[in-house]
């Protein structure tokens, strides 16, 4: 089941969404459930003990509540981080605004069916692939004589100090003697990028990217080398799905 919810105060732009998924032929193998919200209050209201939604198709100018408000509200959580969240809105100039709340995608208004439609099917695939990854995946350590499993997913980052590598969890820090490109050879490229020489961050925990830094879930900052930057930054967005359609 995906769980998608459609937020937007002007009702023929979210019955016209609703039809768009309800109507593609992708419900043939995907059991979809749609919400609707006309306001960013209701949906604020909705999410604020937990986030049951997959998916999100988000206005940005609405009264009260406007969408960028409620997509931070959404990112205080950071088991939301998970949320697939896009902004459908005429106003493109939003976009440098938007990268705080890590969207996924941007539909310009007015709709187009064939844009919509692509980006819906990406989302759902990308929905599907990380559930499917989301089964237990372990990072071997030697610290000391003794071997511990560390779950991938709960890895922030890696920092190497020397041949010491500091691995920062979401929990706790576990330090060990290795290379970082050792270490970086065992993790899933697609899931961490090499920010500098001395650091390996995983891209969940990137809340967003300040010019030379990038700042981290937890409110750590962590230096981007002048030879990573361009890098990074578009590593980051293919990370995020294509900001602009």
């Amino acid at each position: 089941m995906i769980h998608i919810a459609i937020c937007d105060d002007d009702f023929k732009t979210t019955e016209y969404i609703e039809r768009l998924i309800i109507n593609h032929p992708i419900q043939r193998t995907v059991k979809i459930e749609v919400s609707i919200f006309y306001s960013g209050e209701s949906f604020t209201k909705a999410i604020q003990h937990g986030c049951p939604f997959d998916l999100i198709f988000m206005d940005i100018e609405m009264k009260g509540i406007s969408g960028i408000t409620a997509g931070h509200i959404l990112r205080r959580d950071c088991d939301n981080d998970r949320v697939r969240l896009i902004y459908v809105s005429s106003h493109e100039e939003y976009h440098v605004q938007l990268f705080d709340v890590q969207p996924s995608g941007f539909i310009k208004k007015p709709i187009h069916n064939e844009s919509f439609e692509k980006k819906l099917i990406s989302m759902i695939q990308q929905i599907k692939v990380k559930r499917q990854q989301n089964q237990p995946k372990l990072l071997p350590v030697h610290q000391s004589g003794t071997k511990l499993l560390i779950p991938i997913r709960n890895i922030m980052y890696l920092a190497s100090d020397r041949r010491k590598i500091i691995l920062q969890t979401t929990e706790d820090q576990t330090e060990y003697y290795s290379t970082l490109s050792i270490e970086e050879g065992k993790l899933p490229s697609k899931q961490f990028v090499r920010i500098h020489q001395s650091y390996l961050v995983n891209f969940d925990y990137i809340k967003q990217i300040q010019g030379k830094k990038i700042v981290l879930t937890s409110g750590e900052e962590l230096p981007i080398s002048d030879k990573q930057s361009t890098v990074v930054k578009k590593s980051y967005l293919q990370f995020r799905g294509s900001l602009l359609e």
